[in-house]
């Protein structure tokens, strides 16, 4: 949701759609069900998801009698998005050391949809949903990336993705039967006006594609949304993030200077700690940048002294010797829980615990990726090479027959 507060906004609020505000010049395309795209070749089923540059669409292919995941980019990101770019520069990389595709969304299609919004580059896909939860693949992943991008691959839980079981040889109706019809609301402005012309009628929540952990015999995990990312022999990198808050690094929020491969690490980091918390590592109610902050504070201890210095906010939440505010307006606890207290409130599958020697590795390497400054952080052979990985990470790719695609 954008930060407007509710009288500037133009559209009645929905919940587990896009922000509807985005349906402006330069924004998101009005796709409803039923749209047919790129000469009658693709027809749009179902939803899949959203994102603050994109929707997601199920769509059924006629050339190749198949169901693909059509992902439709605003206008304004349109024009110099740099994901197909990657993933063709992925998919002709074969070599020993680098076998990404197993692990990347495999790119079917592009194309472009005129509409009253704009130009929008339509990326079609294999089709994938849901949340990949097998730790160590993550880190072999960011090795991929720390090869052949510079930075900001966006890895973090919601891009993790599970390939979807064949359902190419379903009708629509199957489709519908084994994941629900389309639910569709209807858009209304906050004025009661009538809607603009770039404006969808309804709104569509995604499909809930959901598959019990128990129930996966094939974890074929999938990485979608290359379109932060850029190569490393690309002359200029992209000053800001699309990383939801709560995996935000602190200098992406607190420098000036643009962001780096460095930013994946941190970003990882967190990742991890949901995946195998089954919780976030930072929380907050509704926060922003300024609560994640004082999160990693609470964390992680206080900022490096010019960090703290720039922090605009920092009077909300502490004195001016970094201890608590006793009484503060905004919605956190007035004390510390470091991350060895974050691990021991962590639970497994049965709520069965981590061993204390788990524990003590898994907090050892974590701390080495949650390091403030970018320059003192592991770097993925760190990672890849930390007794937790040796241990515990490489077993589990083993279990699941995994390939390692990198090589250290």
């Amino acid at each position: 949701m954008s930060q407007q507060s509710y009288h500037e906004l133009i559209y009645q609020p929905q919940d587990d759609v896009e922000d509807l505000e985005g349906y402006q010049l330069g924004g998101y395309h009005p796709v409803k069900v039923g749209d047919v795209y790129s000469d009658e070749r693709y027809t749009i089923v179902h939803k899949l998801g959203w994102g603050s540059y994109s929707t997601v669409w199920l769509a059924r292919d006629a050339h190749s009698s198949r169901y693909v995941a059509l992902k439709v980019i605003i206008a304004d990101e349109s024009k110099d998005n740099t994901e197909s770019r990657i993933l063709r520069h992925l998919d002709q990389i074969q070599n020993k050391k680098f076998r990404a595709t197993g692990f990347v969304s495999a790119l079917l299609d592009e194309f472009y949809i005129r509409g009253p919004n704009g130009d929008h580059l339509c990326l079609g896909y294999k089709k994938y949903t849901g949340k990949g939860w097998f730790m160590a693949v993550c880190f072999f992943l960011s090795a991929v990336w720390k090869v052949k991008t510079n930075g900001k691959p966006d890895l973090h839980p919601r891009n993790i993705l599970f390939a979807l079981p064949q359902r190419d040889s379903m009708s629509v109706e199957e489709i519908y039967k084994n994941f629900n019809r389309p639910q569709e609301t209807k858009v209304c402005r906050v004025d009661g006006g009538p809607l603009g012309l770039g404006v969808p009628s309804h709104t569509v929540v995604p499909a809930s594609v959901v598959i019990p952990c128990h129930k996966v015999q094939d974890p074929r995990i999938r990485i979608s949304d290359f379109g932060g990312a850029c190569l490393m022999t690309d002359k200029s990198v992209k000053a800001d993030l699309q990383t939801p808050v709560l995996y935000l690094p602190p200098e992406a929020i607190l420098a000036t200077k643009s962001v780096g491969f460095p930013a994946d690490i941190w970003t990882l980091a967190c990742s991890i700690y949901e995946i195998m918390g089954d919780t976030t590592l930072f929380s907050g109610f509704y926060p922003d940048k300024d609560d994640i902050v004082a999160e990693m504070i609470s964390c992680l201890g206080l900022l490096p002294h010019d960090w703290w210095k720039i922090w605009g906010a920092r009077g909300e939440f502490f004195e001016e010797d970094g201890s608590w505010r006793a009484e503060m307006d905004r919605a956190h606890d007035s004390k510390s829980r470091p991350l060895s207290q974050r691990i021991r409130e962590m639970r497994r599958e049965n709520d069965r615990e981590f061993s204390t020697e788990e524990a003590k590795y898994l907090e050892q390497m974590l701390e080495t990726m949650l390091q403030y400054k970018p320059e003192d952080r592991a770097t993925t052979e760190d990672v890849v090479k930390s007794e937790w990985m040796t241990r515990w990470g490489m077993p589990s790719l083993e279990i699941f027959n995994i390939t390692v695609p990198y090589e250290p």
